[in-house]
């Protein structure tokens, strides 16, 4: 790479292809740790421009999806424990006495 002799620094070009590789090696190595989840970058977004303290609100919002979480399992529980009743209720007594030996 070619130096200015007075400043030591890259001439214009040679450092605008330094930046441009450089910008290319960022796009190509992965994030670690960041989500790439339209409904995080949705919600980061609304707290953002909400006054007061992020992280409570953080802990508020995390606290409404483990609800809401426990909620739908319950629900399925339920749902599959109907299946399975509606099932067994389906077979006659003696169906499941000429299944048995």
């Amino acid at each position: 790479m070619k130096r200015d002799p007075k400043t030591k620094s890259l001439y214009g070009q040679e450092l605008l292809d330094l930046i441009e590789k450089r910008v290319q090696e960022y796009c190509i190595t992965p994030q670690k740790g960041v989500i790439q989840d339209s409904s995080v970058r949705h919600i980061a977004r609304k707290i953002f421009i909400q006054d007061g303290n992020k992280e409570e609100m953080i802990n508020d919002y995390l606290e409404e999806v483990r609800r809401n979480l426990l909620l739908n399992i319950t629900q399925y529980e339920k749902s599959d424990m109907s299946m399975r009743s509606e099932t067994s209720e389906d077979i006659a007594p003696e169906d499941i006495q000429e299944a048995q030996p």
